[in-house]
């Protein structure tokens, strides 16, 4: 899955929302050494290329930034956990989530409510 992510793409990504601007391959991997990873540079460049490649990167010469915003980025991964594991179905995912657990009439009502919205 593209949006399935490693924990290493996961800071990666995470330090480039933090900081919201052009980074060069060196400032990642300097970051990451301080959050007390210990990468080579060389690895860090393959996994920033490697993301780039799958679009969750923008590559600009030697400098990169986040292809979507932290928000996009969890409505994309939903969305591909939905289509892949669920048929794009959201009543399965519900069944799976809940383990066909009965619900409030409360919580129905507020579901019902929240699914008239996105009509």
């Amino acid at each position: 899955m593209r949006f399935d992510l490693s924990e290493t793409e996961k800071s990666i990504l995470e330090l480039s929302w933090s900081r919201k601007c052009w980074m060069a391959g060196a400032e990642f991997w300097s970051q990451l050494n301080e959050q007390g990873r210990s990468f080579k540079r060389q690895t860090v460049n393959t996994y920033l290329s490697r993301m780039s490649d799958k679009g969750l990167l923008i590559k600009n010469k030697t400098k990169y930034i986040y292809a979507f915003t932290k928000e996009e980025f969890e409505e994309k991964r939903a969305a591909e956990v939905l289509n892949t594991m669920y048929n794009g179905s959201l009543k399965n995912f519900l069944t799976a989530l809940t383990g066909n657990i009965k619900i409030s009439p409360d919580e129905a009502s507020e579901l019902r409510n929240y699914l008239d919205k996105l009509k």
